[in-house]
């Protein structure tokens, strides 16, 4: 058998994934959308026949059809992961949850699924062992590897949901524990599942880990990371980091992860993708894998592709985008504004990143501190290269630092390596080519100069479509967003005009960039409406399990009968 090994990754990557079987056939998919080389995108598919449960072989990429958001995806490559007689390797499945009182769905959850979930593995030519450690603010439950699913379903129901409300948990030192305490053994693959809602101490009194501490240890094992938590920064990048999947715990389809994980865990086919949109925009991306030939039938997921600007963390992390500590502030071009890690202590380590779609040609960098800053040290890393390593000065102004020949850059990562105090950042990042601002650099710098002609031209399209001249509407709504690419009401718009021109996956990729982008008192309001879109969408091309997903979503963000009847057509639908 073919060993799974991780994938070389792009931090700040981040997926969600439902990964179920949709449609009525012969066979059964669960699919991993595994991201961390994006553009390309890996898709693990576990394959098996509805009636006996048995893997199917012998397919090849004929057999598979790949669509992203309704448009068609070429397949570059398929490998066969199915296990062959002579080499059954055991995995390891090391769950680490948090049983505080707001858990208390997700423990019933993992209990209605530990049988199916080893049925999965099982029946994929794995054997498997189960552990499972607990945590609050202190760790609770530790139990070592089993064989047995019923005696680990034993140990989940004995999971009490309850203490918290205290925020952070102690994750950090449950995930330690898991790593250098239970009875590993070499020859088996190991799979962390990390379940939690909650933010981590790192740093403090509570324990001295760091995420990177915590991670070389998994690294030692060689161990793959999936994380079902907040949509957070530092879990993000820490499944990218160890080529396992980040899971938004509020995507409403807990028992559907918990599925996604045991078939990717035990896929028998990997395929090879390249995105139909290979554009750094922050968006989710659904992924449907269908069977043709002999065997019928699909598997829907959803991936988040990365930003062009992405950190490790950040203050005020829960707040996302509208955090006033967002690593985008590194590219507005006004030193007031900041990126502030967002660990305890002085930020050693964590990084800010620029993905650019097209490659930037650069000879030299500079960098601006917010004031009171401490950081005197920091990394360059270009492309994924070895560091450079540049002292910084304290102040505000910026601090050039020449790169000899100019290179093409892809991916330039900023990493602090020397500072004191706490929340310590950057308040400006720019690269140059000669005198001049990298293209994506000086038009993010640009906006607030255009930001209203923008507006105006916005309320030109709104005019324009509510009289049903839908291209001149779509007209105006474009030229909008050339001069502020950020407005993600005009991207609203959009989707709605596409969709009046029966251009739907154009419809949901304009849906998309305004729920990437949505921020301030309408954010809720333009998330809502936005994911309702892209749901009606899905549904009227019979997308059912996307559709459903997008209206759990639009549900979490704005209250709306009209949602509950849609949670309730679509579950009618799905048959459960």
């Amino acid at each position: 058998m073919p060993i799974l090994r991780p994938l070389c990754t792009i931090a700040s990557l981040t997926l969600l994934a439902t990964g179920v079987a949709q449609a009525a056939g012969n066979a059964e998919l669960l699919i991993q959308p595994v991201v961390s080389q994006f553009p390309t995108i890996v898709v693990d598919v576990n394959v098996r026949d509805v009636k006996s449960g048995a893997p199917i072989a012998g397919l090849t990429a004929a057999n598979f059809k790949v669509t992203e958001d309704l448009r068609d995806v070429t397949i570059t490559g398929i490998e066969s992961l199915l296990p062959e007689t002579t080499d059954t390797r055991g995995v390891d499945f090391v769950f680490v949850f948090d049983d505080t009182g707001s858990m208390a769905e997700e423990i019933d959850g993992l209990i209605q699924r530990t049988l199916e979930f080893a049925n999965i593995v099982q029946t994929s030519g794995f054997d498997y062992r189960f552990a499972l450690i607990s945590f609050g603010d202190e760790l609770r439950h530790k139990v070592d590897f089993t064989t047995s699913a019923n005696d680990f379903k034993t140990a989940v129901a004995a999971l009490r949901a309850d203490g918290g409300g205290d925020e952070p948990e102690n994750a950090l030192e449950a995930l330690h524990y898991a790593a250098t305490a239970l009875k590993h053994d070499a020859t088996r693959r190991k799979v962390f599942v990390l379940i939690t809602d909650a933010s981590f101490h790192s740093a403090d009194e509570i324990t001295p880990l760091t995420t990177q501490s915590t991670l070389a240890e998994l690294q030692k094992l060689g161990a793959v990371l999936n994380i079902v938590g907040p949509n957070l920064d530092q879990y993000r990048w820490m499944a990218d980091n160890l080529a396992g999947s980040f899971y938004d715990k509020d995507s409403g389809q807990f028992k559907r992860i918990i599925e996604q994980i045991a078939g990717g865990s035990a896929s028998n086919y990997r395929l090879t993708l390249a995105t139909s949109r290979p554009d750094y925009d922050n968006t989710w991306r659904a992924l449907e894998v269908g069977l043709q030939g002999e065997y019928s039938g699909n598997g829907v997921s959803q991936y988040q592709a990365p930003s062009w600007v992405s950190a490790s963390s950040r203050v005020d992390g829960f707040s996302g985008i509208n955090s006033r500590f967002a690593p985008h502030n590194v590219i507005d071009g006004n030193p007031a504004t900041t990126w502030a890690e967002g660990v305890n202590g002085a930020g050693v380590g964590e990084w800010v990143t620029l993905n650019f779609a097209a490659v930037q040609l650069t000879d030299r960098f500079a960098l601006t501190l917010p004031a009171g800053n401490t950081v005197r040290r920091v990394a360059v890393r270009i492309n994924d290269e070895d560091k450079r390593y540049y002292d910084l000065k304290p102040g505000t102004q910026a601090q050039s630092f020449t790169l000899g020949a100019p290179l093409q850059v892809s991916r330039f990562q900023v990493t602090l390596e020397d500072a004191t105090g706490g929340d310590n950042g950057l308040a400006e990042v720019e690269l140059f080519n000669g005198d001049n601002l990298v293209e994506p650099i000086a038009r993010a710098h640009d906006i607030r100069r255009t930001a209203k002609l923008a507006q105006e031209q916005n309320r030109q399209g709104e005019e324009l479509y509510h009289g049903k001249k839908y291209d001149d509407a779509v007209f105006y709504y474009k030229e909008a967003l050339k001069n502020d690419p950020t407005f993600a009401q005009a991207y609203s718009n959009l989707g709605l005009a596409h969709q009046r021109q029966n251009k739907l996956a154009d419809a949901i990729w304009a849906n998309r960039q305004a729920i990437a982008l949505a921020r301030g008192t309408t954010r809720n309001t333009v998330l809502a409406s936005s994911h309702y879109n892209i749901a009606r969408i899905f549904e009227t091309q019979n997308k059912f399990e996307q559709a459903l997903q997008n209206f759990l979503w639009a549900q979490n963000f704005k209250a709306n009968p009209v949602y509950d009847k849609a949670i309730e057509r679509m579950h009618e639908k799905l048959g459960r």
